[in-house]
C-alpha cells in the first residue's frame, strides 16, 4: 500500500470518529480549551503566550476540536485572532474583531471563513498558530485534509505551532512526507475526561 492510499485509510477512520462525538462533548471542550492551553506547564509556550500579539485560529468543522472558546478568550487579553480563508487554492490569515456572524460567510468547504475587507496577515506576522489536523504522530508529525494549505503556508513562517486534537487522532504509524508540517507543541485533549 503506498502513502496516499494509508493517509486516506486513516482519515476516513478518524472522520468518522470525530463526527461520532456527542454535541454536549464539543461544547465542554470549547468552554474549557483556554484554561486548558493556558495551564500547559511548558517555559517555551508560556513565554510565546505572554508577548504573542496575533495568534491564528481556525473554525471547526466536521467534528474537528473547537476553539471558539479560545478565540474568545484571546480576543479578551487583547490579542489579535486571525481565521484562514482560501481562494484560488491559496490559503491566507485575516484579523476578525470578534466571532459575530458579520465577519465570517460559508467558505468554499462549507466552513466559516473571513469576510472580505478585513486585515489581511502575513505568515511571518503571526506569532502563534492553532492548527487542526486529522492526525499528529507523537513527534508532533500533522496529517491534514489532503490539501496541503498548513504545509505551504506555515512552511517557512517561523510561527510556533500548536496542534489541538482528540486523543484517538494520535497515530504512532503515521505515514508522512517531507513536507507535512510539524508543530513545536501537541496538546491533546482526552476524551475520555469527557464521557458522561
Amino acid at each position: 500500500m503506498d502513502i496516499r492510499e494509508e493517509k486516506k485509510i486513516i482519515r476516513q477512520e478518524i472522520r468518522a470518529r470525530r463526527d461520532a462525538l456527542p454535541e454536549e462533548m464539543l461544547l465542554k471542550i470549547a468552554k474549557e480549551l483556554p484554561d486548558m492551553l493556558f495551564a500547559v506547564d511548558d517555559p517555551d509556550l508560556e513565554a510565546r503566550l505572554a508577548k504573542a500579539g496575533t495568534i491564528a485560529l481556525y473554525r471547526a468543522a466536521g467534528g474537528e476540536l473547537p476553539v471558539d472558546g479560545l478565540a474568545k478568550a484571546l480576543i479578551k487579553k487583547g490579542i489579535k485572532v486571525c481565521f484562514p480563508k482560501i481562494k484560488d487554492g491559496k490559503m491566507d490569515f485575516y484579523c476578525c474583531p470578534s466571532l459575530e456572524g458579520k465577519y465570517f460567510e460559508e467558505g468554499m468547504y462549507h466552513i466559516p471563513e473571513p469576510v472580505s475587507g478585513l486585515e489581511k496577515v502575513p505568515a511571518e506576522s503571526i506569532d502563534i498558530a492553532v492548527i487542526p489536523a486529522i492526525a499528529y504522530n507523537e513527534e508532533g508529525t500533522r496529517l491534514g485534509q489532503g490539501g496541503g494549505y498548513y504545509d505551504r503556508f506555515f512552511a517557512d513562517a517561523g510561527t510556533y505551532l500548536i496542534g489541538v486534537c482528540y486523543d484517538f487522532q494520535i497515530c504512532s504509524e503515521l505515514p508522512f512526507e517531507e513536507h507535512d508540517l510539524t508543530v513545536d507543541i501537541l496538546l491533546p485533549v482526552m476524551t475520555e475526561d469527557y464521557e458522561e
